[in-house]
């Protein structure tokens, strides 16, 4: 390209930049190595699309080579959008070398590298852009649902699995062209040659956070068939190299160690018959090529050894020279802490200032003149899901990422949460779940394991913008219905179901008042409970000195509620759900239990909290005991924690309507409420589910199940429990 070319170009591409005195956000880097390239597209594109979700942008374009065909259309690029152009001089300089040439000249603390045509559908650049938002310093792209010919298909599997398999990488593509990462990466970590393509695990090896993002495939015409025997020797090669970069940079003696080591084994181990037949009977060695091989690898595996020596006396003597680890916080001695990065600022994110329009014209993008977009939940943005949940009036515990990671840890069911955002500001969310049983079908569900889920959104068009995206996710999986958990009543006409009922109420502002809400006569049972026993001699009334404490443990949980669960005939949930729950959420999860004068726990009850309410969820009690009136006291005992410890509302869950647990419920003085779980109903033919405890065609089951022995219960019930959710 000419001198006159790209200063022409430079001045144009500065003209559209709208928001040039305070720079780009986001930095596209685009090679340019062959006349096969199709820039206009890949710009227009991602132009577009970045303006749209109100990203400031700019775009680089890396010319590498003598390749002038695309000057005209890159100066005509310039007039719409921010687009500087460097050529390197020569040409063939490699992928690497012009994707650092291209960072060094970009100005955003973003930066995107993509190949110079369209690999993946130019709205998902905006999902990477959203991942390093949330926090990542590299994105790895991975096409899914793939539209190329088959043998490009069966090749790039064959490659990723072999990298997977060799390098215990988690990524699923890294032939991708596409991928983003902050500044820092490439400041810090070394690619080059053909290296580029492993960015993300070089990344992650020099501890950076790396996440793979799925974007939609687009048709790459004209790049299909088998690649010469010198293309496959060149990718073998680079597994090797990147393995030993990952692997062994650092500890060099281990891997010419083991190669050096099993080489002098076998070569030890040809040689010492002739070796001994020499000696022994005086044979001689002269023709005898077992000798002459073992002690070719003894002496080879011996070089290799000291190879291994002189790269550790090498690293000894750099060691203070290198950084193999990135530094994630300081602290100050004043407390102050300096953050890794250049985090983005959180009003900013909400609300974007001026962004470049496709028609070249300067304008400040008004949030609500942006387009609506459904996408799923990206790695990385689990804060932002977390925290718009609690700003939520209607968000619940269960609607939190914790309980999705663990459903997804424990039962592995696949997630599919949807978001909903104008530009980079949220609208809602709908967490969904796609659960597969031989009991209840293929479905999405909205939240496995839980009472409440379903949309949450900041306006009606939202709700119904998640409720399409479920519907159309739900027939591209296959699905036979939606279910949505709600709590409250959503605006539309949907199938419903009346079966559940639930129980809230208000607690007082003193822990002495919880007992005066209690109907008289289970006030009377909560205090029996209590009471200490009195002395035969002066005994008036019944009295069971039963203590209630937070301090319960999961073994006495479970075996509490894997105890009831048998007994109504139902799968217990495995042990390890419980233990997971602990986990997750600390503090959140607390169980409370009681306690005869014995030391017995004969109840345990597991409670979350979350903003004002406190949720009592699992429980479970001794059969035994009812006399004592233990049940009645437990949950008593709860709500006056609840209030000691400040919590507004007392959540005592759902109950199927007429059962035993809502009847029990209503005894202690709490108002039903209807649930009003709704249903996508998206199969053909699909209809309410009818598996579930009311049904007459499973209490024969549950009979049988409750007369089971304890032990085959609980092994059976943590399997059977994955395909209940």
């Amino acid at each position: 390209m000419s001198e006159a070319t790209a200063k022409a170009t430079g001045e144009a591409g500065a003209a559209p930049a709208p928001a040039a005195a305070s720079g780009p956000l986001v930095s596209v880097v685009l090679a340019i190595t062959d006349n096969e390239a199709h820039p206009r597209k890949v710009i227009d594109g991602f132009g577009a699309a970045l303006a749209q979700g109100g990203y400031r942008s700019e775009f680089v374009v890396v010319i590498d080579g003598p390749i002038h065909r695309f000057d005209d259309e890159l100066a005509e690029l310039a007039t719409r959008w921010t687009v500087h152009i460097v050529s390197l001089e020569g040409g063939g300089l490699g992928e690497s070398i012009a994707l650092s040439a291209g960072v060094g000249r970009a100005q955003g603390e973003l930066v995107v590298n993509a190949p110079p045509y369209l690999q993946i559908e130019p709205d998902d650049v905006v999902d990477v852009v959203k991942a390093l938002e949330a926090g990542a310093d590299c994105v790895a792209t991975w096409r899914d649902r793939r539209v190329d010919p088959w043998l490009n298909q069966l090749q790039s599997r064959l490659f990723n699995r072999m990298l997977r398999l060799i390098m215990n990488a988690p990524f699923h593509d890294l032939n991708s062209g596409t991928r983003g990462f902050r500044r820092q990466v490439l400041e810090e970590v070394a690619v080059y040659g053909e290296l580029y393509r492993f960015l993300p695990v070089l990344a992650l090896r020099q501890g950076f956070r790396v996440v793979e993002v799925r974007v939609r495939h687009k048709e790459e015409k004209g790049r299909a068939g088998f690649y010469g025997v010198g293309v496959y020797l060149r990718r073998l090669l680079d597994i090797l190299a990147i393995t030993f970069l990952t692997r062994f940079t650092q500890r060099p003696l281990r891997f010419f160690g083991y190669v050096g080591f099993a080489a002098a084994l076998v070569g030890v181990l040809l040689a010492v018959w002739p070796l001994w037949d020499k000696l022994a009977n005086d044979n001689s060695l002269a023709d005898r090529p077992l000798f002459v091989l073992g002690a070719i690898l003894a002496a080879f595996g011996v070089q290799l050894i000291g190879f291994g020596l002189i790269g550790e006396i090498i690293i000894f003597t750099q060691a203070p020279n290198l950084r193999d680890y990135k530094v994630e916080e300081e602290v100050a001695a004043d407390g102050t802490a300096a953050v890794r990065g250049a985090e983005l600022d959180e009003s900013a994110a909400e609300d974007p200032p001026a962004v470049a329009v496709a028609d070249g014209v300067s304008a400040t993008a008004k949030q609500d003149e942006l387009p609506v977009r459904v996408r799923e939940l990206l790695p990385g943005e689990d804060a932002r899901w977390d925290a718009y949940v609690s700003r939520h009036a209607q968000g619940t515990f269960f609607h939190r990422t914790g309980w999705s990671r663990t459903v997804g840890e424990i039962f592995r069911h696949e997630p599919h949460h949807l978001v909903v955002e104008q530009g980079r500001r949220w609208l809602g969310v709908l967490p969904l779940f796609l659960t597969k049983s031989p009991f209840l079908g293929r479905n999405l569900v909205s939240v496995p394991y839980s009472v409440y889920g379903g949309v949450l959104a900041s306006d009606e068009r939202a709700h119904e913008l998640l409720l399409a995206r479920a519907g159309e996710l739900g027939e591209e999986l296959s699905v036979g219905f939606v279910e949505l958990r709600h709590l409250e009543l959503r605006p539309g006409d949907r199938p419903r179901s009346d079966l559940y009922v639930t129980f809230r109420c208000e607690l007082p502002d003193d822990p002495a008042e919880v007992m005066k809400r209690i109907p008289k006569k289970r006030r009377a049972e909560v205090r029996a409970a209590r009471e200490p026993q009195a002395d035969g001699t002066a005994k008036r009334r019944r009295s069971f000195g039963i203590q209630v404490r937070d301090d319960g443990s999961i073994d006495e949980l479970f075996r509490l509620f894997a105890y009831n669960k048998r007994r109504l005939g139902s799968p217990s949930l495995p042990k390890r759900w419980f233990q997971a729950l602990r986990d997750e959420f600390g503090k959140a999860a607390v169980i409370h239990r009681a306690i005869e004068p014995s030391g017995r726990t004969i109840a345990a009850v597991m409670s979350f909290t979350f903003k004002d309410t406190v949720y009592a969820y699992y429980s479970g009690s001794l059969g035994d005991v009812n006399h004592t009136g233990v049940n009645n006291y437990i949950y008593c005992a709860i709500m006056e924690w609840a209030v000691e410890n400040g919590y507004r509302r007392f959540d005592f869950g759902r109950s199927r309507v007429g059962s035993g647990p809502a009847k029990f419920k209503i005894n202690m003085g709490f108002q039903p409420e209807p649930l009003h779980y709704e249903y996508l109903l998206v199969g053909p033919g699909s209809k309410l589910p009818e598996f579930h405890p009311s049904n007459p065609k499973l209490a024969l089951p549950r009979r049988i199940w409750s007369k089971m022995p304890m032990t085959l219960c609980n092994s059976l019930g943590a399997r059977l429990s994955r395909y209940l959710p």
